[in-house]
């Protein structure tokens, strides 16, 4: 799996020959298989922006990727070994997940993405998180299609658990942060800027919080920043998007009279939808 990324030909190989020597079954080969197809597109991603891959590496197509990645996760669906395993199930599933988004098939998508929240439900709070994650994709791609009243109802569902809750482990913040970016989007979209202002700064205190007091929200899981340097980048790229949608909301009002005046009506604002929630 360390060789995935850069040379996805070359990690399909070393998967096959453990396979063949019995370092890994048949059907932990077929996993690994479709992680390597369905992942490879990030490191693509990456090398391209950073004008960089490995040298003698081989990328695949994307038609090669998603298509290999589907057939793979919807072979490991029939066995009987992922039937009985939840969070093999959640893997499974959240490999149909991306290679149904990336292939913009929204009906196998939107039913992919059911089915991996009532997989997550089911194995309890541990995989709480990831269900709401995808819940909250969900719900921003409704307001895409055009289905702005569900799609919120749905975004504000999943952000109503972390108003009544306070969860000091990074897969909760992280699912927190990644669902209010998408209802910020959202509410942008649709013209309400200064209604979603009160999020943003929200966004802003858990960030400051977790920059704080990052032992208190280690938890081991795969999405939490691998060391010091990874969790300030991670606070920086989110932080600095939030800063960026605040400031664009008072630059959207300075014309509306003095700076003044526009903070007494940011504050106003927040203090109404405040009244609202209570």
């Amino acid at each position: 799996m360390d060789v995935y990324d850069y040379d996805p030909l070359r990690a399909l190989q070393i998967v096959d020959s453990a396979v063949i020597v019995g370092n890994l079954s048949e059907v932990q080969g077929d996993l690994v298989r479709a992680i390597v197809y369905s992942k490879t597109l990030a490191g693509a991603q990456l090398d391209s922006f950073l004008q960089k891959r490995a040298p003698g590496s081989q990328p695949f197509s994307e038609g090669v990727r998603f298509d290999s990645a589907r057939v793979i996760g919807e072979r490991l669906l029939t066995y009987d070994s992922i039937r009985a395993d939840l969070p093999l199930q959640q893997d499974v599933l959240e490999i149909l997940v991306g290679a149904a988004r990336q292939h913009k098939d929204t009906l196998l998508w939107l039913q992919r993405a059911q089915q991996l929240v009532e997989v997550c439900h089911r194995q309890g709070d541990d995989a709480e998180p990831e269900a709401l994650r995808t819940e909250a994709e969900v719900g921003a791609a409704l307001c895409r299609m055009g289905q702005r009243e569900r799609g919120m109802a749905q975004l504000d569902s999943v952000l109503a658990i972390f108003e009544n809750h306070e969860h000091r482990q990074f897969n909760w913040l992280d699912t927190y942060v990644v669902t209010s970016k998408r209802k910020l989007k959202a509410m942008s979209d649709a013209g309400r800027d200064l209604e979603a202002l009160p999020l943003a700064l929200r966004v802003i205190e858990r960030l400051d919080d977790y920059e704080q007091h990052p032992q208190d929200y280690h938890d081991g899981t795969y999405h939490e920043p691998k060391d010091d340097t990874e969790r300030d980048d991670y606070i920086r790229f989110y932080r600095s998007q939030i800063q960026a949608f605040i400031t664009a909301v008072h630059a959207s009002l300075g014309h509306q009279g003095s700076v003044e005046e526009t903070y007494q009506q940011i504050e106003r604002t927040i203090l109404e939808i405040g009244r609202a929630h209570v």
